[in-house]
Parts: C-alpha cells; structure tokens; sequence
C-alpha cells in the first residue's frame, strides 16, 4: 500500500463504518415494527450514511493537518500555512470533497421517500457536522462532543432512517427506543476511542471527556450506559420486538459481563489495554447490530413483497 492510499485510508477511519451502520439498522428495525421496510431506500440510506461518516472522517483529518491537533483547529488566524500547502492536506481536502459530492447524490436519491421533511432533517445533519468538526470552537474538541454522537447516531440517525421507510405511521415508541439503544452503545464506542487516544490528546491540548475528567469518572459513564441498554434488552418492551426474549436477556447479560470487564480495566494505564478495550467495545456494538440486523431479516415477507414492487 502506498503512501497515498495509506494517507486516505488512515484518515476515511474504516472501523468508525460499524458505527454507521449499526445506527441504520436501529433505524430499520423500528421500521420492521412499524409495518415493514422497502429494499430500495433501505440500502441507500445505509449507503448515504456510509459515505457521509467517510466524508466527515476525511474532512476531520483534513482540519487536523490543516490547524494542528489541538484547540487552535477553531481559529484561522492559528493556521500554519507551510501545512495548509503540503501535499497530504490537498489529498484529503480533494478526497473528502468527492466524498461529500457521493454523499448528496446518495442523499438526493431519498427525496421522492421522504419530501421536503427529508430536506429539513438533512439540513439539520450537515449543521450538526458544521459545528461538530469545524464552527467557532468544534464540539469534537471538547468533552462535550459525546452528546453530538448520541445525537447523531441515536435519535437523528435512527429517527431519519425509519422516517424515509413510513412517514405515516403514528408509533413512535419503537424509534425512542433504539435511538436510545444505538445511541449510548454509539457514545461507548467514542469513549473507547478517547480512551484509546488519550496520550495523543493531551499532548495536542484537546479537551475530551477522558482528558478533563480522567479514566475514573469515565468509567462510570460507560458502565452506566451499558446498564441501561442492558435493562432495555431483558425487560424487553413491545418496541424490543426480539424473536424470542432469551434473545434479549443473553445479549443484554454477555453486554453487562463484559462491560463490567472494560470498567475494571479503565482504572490502569492507557497504554497498557486501550486496545483490548476498544476491541471488546466494538464487537459489543457488532452483536447488538448483528442482532437488528437478524430482526430485520426476520421480516422476510416484507423483502419479498417489496422487491415485487419495485421489479
């Protein structure tokens, strides 16, 4: 691999698609609850949000070569010009540029599922980036940031994604519930990262909930989101439309177990198991994906009706 595509590949952050992705399959889920989903704009919404976590990624990348790593990535007049100008930084402002042009095209494709509402809930997503990466003082930059990832992975991504599959339908609980579902597990994973990160950070001066609070009061947060998906897996509402409930209580037990195991190591050095932590956070956030994905597939009467339609 050259060092151009080593640049871009670096930067696009692949493992952050899971992320993504899992928020659309929340979102198609509640759909399935809600009467069913259509195969068409159910693979371009998943597309759509793919490509919009690589452009944003990329850009993230770009601003960083760009103003430096740490809080001077709000100020213009901070900017080091000699970087502004060096290869790489044209790379990935070029990249994420064609990124974005796919991701509108993608978005574009949506209008006839959702209108107007559609254009409005986009609109809305792009500020949210604007002031996440960039803005008069980022909100990546602060410990703040992890309220923009439940937001944008929780509510605004699930929320948006069921909308596109039924506009219509006046039951609302099944979104509420995995927004929140997707969200906190989405929030974790960012944590793990921070974590993972927080040598790097301090050194760059950047404020995040593991640098300005420390690992001890981090760790609380992420056990108390995994408590509460847990609780939400084995009580196991009408919106939690398992197969089976032992579905539920297995996922949400192997999701506590080992979330009880992250907040046990936390305490120590960085150095020493931020990688186990962030592996065993992921692959909690891939079952619980997994999961959806399998009570998506579960509606496969939907699938075949739907596929009919539109051949």
């Amino acid at each position: 691999m050259n060092s151009t595509t080593k640049t871009i590949v670096y930067n696009a952050h692949p493992a952050s698609l899971i992320i993504s992705a899992g928020a659309v399959m929340g979102g198609l889920t509640a759909s399935v609850i809600r009467g069913g989903i259509t195969l068409f704009p159910a693979f371009m919404t998943l597309l759509f949000a793919l490509l919009l976590q690589t452009s944003a990624n990329l850009y993230h990348g770009y601003l960083d070569l760009c103003f430096g790593a740490g809080e001077n990535i709000g100020g213009m007049r901070d900017r080091d010009s000699r970087s502004s100008n060096s290869s790489k930084v044209m790379l990935l402002r070029i990249v994420a540029n064609g990124f974005a042009i796919l991701t509108i095209t993608a978005g574009l494709s949506l209008y006839p599922f959702i209108g107007w509402l559609g254009v409005g809930y986009f609109a809305l997503l792009l500020l949210m980036l604007y002031f996440y990466f960039a803005g008069p003082r980022p909100m990546v930059r602060t410990k703040w940031s992890l309220v923009f990832t439940f937001l944008l992975f929780g509510p605004i991504a699930v929320s948006g994604t069921a909308l596109i599959q039924n506009m219509h339908s006046d039951n609302w609980l099944p979104i509420a519930v995995y927004s929140f579902i997707i969200g906190l597990l989405a929030v974790n994973a960012h944590i793990a990262v921070q974590y993972l990160r927080y040598e790097e950070d301090l050194m760059n001066c950047k404020e995040t909930l593991v640098t300005s609070k420390g690992g001890h009061f981090t760790r609380f947060v992420y056990l108390g989101n995994a408590v509460l998906v847990t609780a939400i897996l084995i009580i196991r509402p009408s919106a939690v439309d398992f197969v089976t409930p032992w579905i539920g209580i297995i996922i949400g037990i192997c999701l506590l177990a080992s979330s009880i195991w992250v907040f046990s190591m936390m305490h120590r050095n960085p150095t020493a198991v931020s990688r186990m932590i962030r592996t065993v956070t992921m692959w909690q956030y891939i079952v619980v994906t997994l999961t959806l994905m399998g009570i998506v597939l579960y509606s496969v009467d939907h699938f075949k009706l739907n596929v009919i339609q539109l051949i």
